[in-house]
C-alpha cells in the first residue's frame, strides 16, 4: 500500500528512521511503498492529514495540542532532543542591557512567540532583569546563518542540529533550552495520522510503526551506515557538519517508541496555563492512539 509521510522541515538526520528503513527494504518487504514529502511550510503536513490527501505527517508534539484537529492523531514519539533560543554572546549582552533583541524563527505566530518570550521571561526573573524588547522574526530554518547575519538569536533550535552547528562554526553562544526555565520540552517529533486512515488501517499503522522502530534499532549502533544511507537517500557529499549532526542524532531516537499521551500531559497543562491553548482533557485523550 503507498504511504505518504510529509514532514515538518527539509529533509535531515531526525528523519533517518525512515531513509534506512527505505534502504533496507524494511517497508518494501512489508507491502508499504512510503514516499516521503518535504513540506513548502511547517504546518503542510497537518493541512494534508485534515484533507485526507496523506497518511501520515511529522512534527512537534506542541503543534497538535496548540489547537484540537479533530482528524488528526498522534501514533507516538519516535525523536526527542532538547532545545529552545539560541542566543550569540553579543545578543545576550544586549539582552540582559535591556536593548532590543531581534530573534529569527522559521515561524512567527501568537503560539510560538508566546513561549519564546516565556522563556525569555522565566531567564531574566532569574537574574533579577527585565527587557520588553523583543521582536521575533520569520525566517527560513537556516538559523546559524541568521545568527551569522546579525540576529542577537534564533528561536525554535534543536541541539542536535543548531547546537552541534553552532559548535562547529566557532561561534560563541548561550543557550536558553526549555527545561533550563521549567517548560515541558517540546523538541521532539511524532508521527500523526488522519484518523480517517487510522480507523480503516489500524494493522497497517502498526506495521508502519514496528518497522520504524526496527530502522532505528539499525542505525543506533551504526554510525558509518547511518551516514552512508542518509548521504545516498540525499545525494549530498559529506561533510564535517553532517557528520556531527548524525553523530549526535542517532542516539535521540525512540526504540519503542514512547506513548505520547503519557508523555505530553505537562505540556499539554502548561499551554492551557499559558492560555495558548483550551484544548480539554477528553479531547486531549481524543487525539492519541
Amino acid at each position: 500500500m503507498k504511504i505518504k509521510i510529509a514532514l515538518e522541515w527539509f529533509i535531515n538526520p531526525d528523519h533517518l528512521p525512515f531513509i534506512v528503513g527505505l534502504d533496507k527494504g524494511l517497508y518494501k518487504k512489508n507491502n508499504i511503498e512510503l514516499e516521503i514529502i518535504e513540506p513548502k511550510g511547517h504546518y503542510d503536513g497537518f493541512k494534508e492529514l485534515a484533507e485526507n490527501n496523506i497518511q501520515l505527517a511529522t512534527n512537534e508534539p506542541l503543534h497538535l495540542i496548540e489547537k484540537y484537529q479533530k482528524n488528526i492523531c498522534s501514533v507516538g514519539n519516535f525523536f526527542e532532543t532538547n532545545g529552545g533560543i539560541i542566543f550569540t554572546t553579543k545578543g545576550y549582552e544586549n539582552l540582559i542591557s535591556g536593548n532590543e533583541i531581534k530573534i529569527t524563527s522559521p515561524v512567527s505566530n501568537p503560539v510560538t512567540d508566546k513561549i519564546a518570550n516565556d522563556i525569555i521571561k522565566r531567564h531574566l526573573k532569574k537574574i533579577s532583569k527585565i527587557n520588553n524588547k523583543i521582536k521575533i522574526i520569520a525566517n527560513d530554518f537556516y538559523h546559524i546563518k541568521h545568527l551569522k547575519a546579525g540576529f542577537d538569536a534564533a528561536w525554535l533550535c534543536f541541539e542536535n542540529f543548531e547546537g552541534v552547528e553552532s559548535k562547529l562554526e566557532g561561534i560563541d553562544v548561550k543557550k536558553l533550552y526549555l527545561e533550563d526555565v521549567q517548560i515541558p520540552n517540546f523538541c521532539a517529533l511524532d508521527i500523526f495520522a488522519s484518523k480517517t486512515f487510522v480507523k480503516d488501517n489500524k494493522n497497517l499503522i502498526n506495521d508502519f510503526k514496528f518497522l520504524t522502530q526496527d530502522s532505528i534499532k539499525i542505525l543506533s549502533t551504526n554510525l558509518d551506515y547511518s551516514k552512508s544511507s542518509y548521504y545516498s537517500y540525499t545525494k549530498t557529499k559529506a561533510t564535517p557538519l553532517m557528520d556531527n549532526i548524525i553523530k549526535d542524532t542517532i542516539h535521540r531516537f525512540k526504540n519503542p517508541f514512547d506513548n505520547s499521551k503519557n508523555k505530553w500531559k505537562n505540556l499539554h497543562q502548561y499551554v492551557i496555563t499559558q492560555k495558548i491553548s483550551d484544548i480539554s482533557e477528553r479531547q486531549y485523550a481524543d487525539m492519541f492512539i
